[in-house]
C-alpha cells in the first residue's frame, strides 16, 4: 500500500490514533472508505434517477447528486482513488462489479439520450464513463473556499454535454 496510515489519517481529517482505535488496520480502513464511496455513488444514481421520468433530468440529477458527494466527501474519494489497488482482491472485484453495474445503468440513460438526439452518437459505456469522469477527479482540484458550489459545477457538466442551464 503506497500511502502510510498517517498519511491516510490526515488526508481523511483523523489521527493515526483516531484511525486504529475506530477502524483498527490500514487494510480495514482502506475497505471501509472503499465500501463508502461503493454506497455513496449508489446513493447518487438512485436519487438521481428517482427525480424524474426524463432522462435528461435523471442524468442531470446523477451528476449533480454524485457532485455533491465528491464536494462533501473529496478526502475519503481522493484515498479511495489514490489507494484502491491496495485493497484486498475481495474488495476490489465487488467493487469493480458495483461499478460496471452503475455504468450499465448510466448507460441505459445515455442510450435514451442519445436515441432522443440530446446526446450525440458513441459507444455508451464510453460516454457513460466520460460523463462520470468529470465529477470523479473533482477531488484533485476542488477548494471548499473557492468560487463556485457543487451545484454550479454539476450544472457547468450538464451544460458541457447539452443538457442545458439548470432549472
Amino acid at each position: 500500500m503506497a500511502g502510510t496510515t498517517k498519511e491516510i489519517a490526515a488526508e481523511v481529517g483523523l489521527s493515526q490514533p483516531a484511525i486504529y482505535h475506530y477502524v483498527g488496520s490500514k487494510s480495514d480502513l482502506l475497505r471501509e472508505i472503499a465500501l463508502q464511496v461503493d454506497r455513496d455513488l449508489f446513493a447518487a444514481l438512485e436519487s438521481g434517477i428517482a427525480r424524474s421520468t426524463n432522462p435528461a433530468e435523471q442524468l442531470r440529477g446523477i451528476i449533480e447528486e454524485y457532485t455533491a458527494a465528491v464536494v462533501r466527501d473529496r478526502r475519503v474519494f481522493a484515498v479511495f482513488w489514490q489507494e484502491g489497488h491496495s485493497l484486498p482482491q475481495e474488495i476490489q472485484d465487488r467493487i469493480r462489479e458495483d461499478q460496471r453495474d452503475f455504468i450499465t445503468r448510466v448507460g441505459k440513460i445515455v442510450a435514451r439520450l442519445q436515441r432522443s438526439k440530446v446526446l450525440p452518437p458513441g459507444p455508451v459505456a464510453v460516454m457513460a464513463r466520460a460523463i462520470l469522469s468529470m465529477p470523479s477527479w473533482m477531488y484533485h482540484w476542488y477548494l471548499p473556499e473557492g468560487q463556485m458550489t457543487a451545484t454550479e459545477i454539476a450544472d457547468v457538466y450538464c451544460r458541457l454535454i447539452g443538457l442545458g442551464e439548470r432549472r
